[in-house]
């Protein structure tokens, strides 16, 4: 379990995903094992013996063929309830409890079921009037070892990256703040100084898809090479799709991170190691340290944050922080003043990725993303972007401009193209407390005559939860007008599957997370089967994203999953470049079928 008692700066477990829980430990104390067994009215002397496992029962029900599907990996504790002595010491039944329930621990991780567990364990026989305590104890043990285990992967996932195995930015956070010891009398930091250094991997993720290269694939490969690379006062974390970042304790001077950096950097000048591609990639790297920056874990992120995005916005591999980043270049008022001065001045953009239907590849949606085209503000995210306009109060503003963008591309392609295509819309949770929305979409699709139709209002289950009684009526009026209606990120959120019993959801995406990697991941694989048949069992398409490669599309082919999304096809592109790739990818199409 991850807590305020673990984050040493040197003590965070660097896995990967295959030992990502290999830390957790079960060891049941005497003491503790004795005080549980007094609930169920056993004492020491209860549980000498002799003991005797059914093994005839135990057989008959392991030979039908539903146990076997269920509990194929139940292999390691059936192993040792056959080897169960008839007689034991007490210190020796206290080892044998631990080492049942190490080997439950491992079945389970395999997919055995808790069921077949208790199973085994009530035909585990004590010859005493004590029997029906000794096995209510067995299985006592064994499902409290499973919740265990289950709560430490909770907090794992909470503190740890699945993919690589890195601890995330939440717990980078917690880490700095928790080594960061601010002496308010002298007002300096009484600890040993830190370094954090912010990674932008700098993936070109056309070049990559090019290469039959993942993106996944090249920011393991790049922890690799940054791993091998760093010093034990060094922890590595993964805080962002193609981000690292690198917190160092321990420095001696200033100019210590420089080293660190540049060290890193030429690093990068060989090629990845990768299998069957050549490619080099070209990271930035935002560093500060406590040398030049005196302040809490938030601000100190805070300008990293702000140091990375000078290096690539000036094009520098290597920025280490000064004073002169904070004053004069970019915080975080002149930024949120920039993006409205943006939106009033309708320099804000939309772009379209497009959804292609398989089998037959056949473009015939898109989903309207955001974007701001400047050259002072290149690396600034649609997420950025949206939360500062809502922030500042321009929802509204924005919200009527996306839709009239919207419906006015959707009437272009019909009448100047020729094209009927859907365009989904993504809406947040505060647009749908707006009770004026649907009357605005109405007006707007009226305004460009287009049918209703043609729009997929697109949601995630998060959005409801601010009043979830007013965003259904909301999304109702939307359903009414004739729009379709989409659910985001499907199985990210709490209560997934009944929402999608009960709304009237017309497509499920499934969120990349899971889909990017289902050629290389049977967990992710299974996952997004799972999810493909829960919705065509309810009469809902799917709809995949993250699609980076030819392979992944293959297999949700296989699955019968109906439309495609990511850059496998086409990343998010202007209005005008969209044309010219429909036209081309058509023509693609229809050459290839000639």
């Amino acid at each position: 379990m991850v807590n305020d008692a673990n984050l040493n700066l040197m003590h965070v477990h660097q896995s990967n995903i295959s030992s990502q829980y290999q830390d957790f430990v079960v060891d049941l104390s005497p003491s503790l094992l004795l005080q549980i067994m007094r609930s169920y009215d056993l004492k020491s002397a209860d549980i000498s013996g002799e003991y005797i496992f059914d093994i005839a029962t135990v057989n008959q029900l392991i030979e039908t063929s539903a146990f076997i599907n269920a509990n194929s990996a139940l292999n390691t504790l059936l192993e040792g309830m056959k080897q169960w002595p008839k007689q034991l010491s007490w210190l020796q039944f206290n080892q044998h409890i631990n080492n049942m329930l190490i080997a439950w621990l491992s079945d389970y991780k395999a997919g055995a079921d808790l069921d077949a567990a208790f199973f085994l364990a009530r035909n585990l026989h004590l010859k005493s009037s004590k029997s029906a305590g000794f096995q209510s104890l067995l299985m006592h043990l064994l499902a409290r070892a499973t919740n265990q285990l289950d709560q430490y992967k909770f907090n794992y996932i909470q503190n740890f990256d699945l993919e690589t195995g890195l601890p995330n930015q939440k717990l980078m956070l917690r880490m700095l703040e928790k080594n960061l010891h601010w002496d308010t009398k002298t007002l300096q930091f009484s600890s040993a100084h830190l370094g954090l250094i912010l990674i932008n991997l700098n993936i070109n993720f056309e070049e990559a898809s090019q290469l039959n290269a993942a993106s996944s694939d090249l920011v393991l490969a790049s922890i690799q090479i940054i791993q091998q690379h760093l010093s034990d006062d060094a922890t590595l974390f993964h805080v962002g799709p193609s981000e690292l970042a690198i917190m160092v304790g321990n420095l001696n001077f200033p100019a210590q991170l420089n080293l660190i950096t540049s060290k890193l950097s030429h690093a990068f000048e060989s090629e990845l190691p990768l299998e069957n591609t050549t490619l080099i990639l070209k990271p930035f790297f935002g560093a500060i340290s406590t040398f030049n920056s005196q302040t809490h874990a938030l601000a100190m992120h805070e300008h990293a944050r702000l140091t990375l995005h000078h290096a690539i916005l000036k094009n520098e591999q290597v920025k280490i922080y000064d004073q002169h980043i904070t004053s004069s270049f970019m915080n975080t008022h002149l930024l949120d003043e920039a993006i409205i001065e943006a939106l009033q001045q309708n320099e804000l953009a939309i772009y379209l990725q497009p959804i292609v239907s398989i089998p037959h590849e056949i473009c015939g949606s898109v989903e309207v993303l955001l974007r701001w085209p400047n050259q002072q503000w290149q690396a600034i995210s649609p997420v950025k972007l949206i939360d500062t306009i809502y922030k500042k109060g321009f929802g509204k503003v924005f919200i009527r401009w996306l839709i009239n963008s919207a419906c006015r591309q959707c009437a272009e392609l019909m009448t100047v193209h020729r094209r009927k295509m859907s365009l989904t819309i993504n809406l947040c949770g505060k647009d749908l407390l707006d009770a004026d929305l649907p009357e605005l979409l109405a007006q707007s699709i009226a305004l460009w005559d287009i049918p209703a139709e043609c729009l997929v209002i697109e949601i995630t289950e998060s959005d409801l939860l601010i009043d979830e009684t007013l965003a259904i009526q909301v999304i109702d009026k939307f359903v009414l007008l004739g729009c379709k209606l989409a659910l985001d990120d499907f199985g990210t959120g709490y209560s997934s599957m009944a929402r999608l019993r009960n709304m009237p959801i017309d497509f499920v995406k499934i969120d990349q997370s899971f889909v990017r990697n289902i050629a290389s991941s049977k967990e992710d694989r299974a996952i997004v089967q799972s999810v493909v048949k829960l919705a065509h069992s309810l009469g809902k398409a799917v709809i995949a994203e993250g699609v980076e490669d030819l392979d992944c599309l293959n297999i949700l082919q296989e699955m019968k999953c109906e439309k495609i999304q990511g850059y496998y096809y086409a990343k998010p592109m202007p209005f005008d470049d969209f044309i010219v790739w429909l036209g081309k990818f058509e023509a693609a199409k229809a050459s290839a079928s000639a």
